[in-house]
């Protein structure tokens, strides 16, 4: 897929009207996906600064989407996927 049609965390972030709660999955994860749980403290409202990274802020998630929260690494790269949780296999 083009890097210019993929998104980073933050901009699924936007995409899915300013909250979080969305699931991704990383290109190294190979089978884990995880919960995003906030981004710079926030559940759900604009972000600060500018896309496409919006300053870089600490993107927190559940593997799995339970259990104890992680920062979620590399959240500007576009080497995530957004995943439905809600299908079989996570498929989009």
């Amino acid at each position: 897929m083009d890097r210019h049609l993929k998104q980073n965390i933050y901009q699924m972030y936007v995409a899915n009207g300013n909250r979080a709660g969305f699931w991704v999955q990383r290109d190294s994860w190979s089978w884990k996906s995880a919960q995003i749980v906030s981004i710079g403290g926030k559940a759900e409202g604009p972000l600060e600064g500018n896309p496409p990274y919006f300053q870089n802020q600490k993107v927190i998630g559940k593997m799995g989407g339970v259990g104890r929260e992680v920062e979620i690494t590399s959240p500007g790269t576009y080497g995530y996927r957004r995943v439905d949780e809600t299908k079989p296999g996570g498929a989009t």
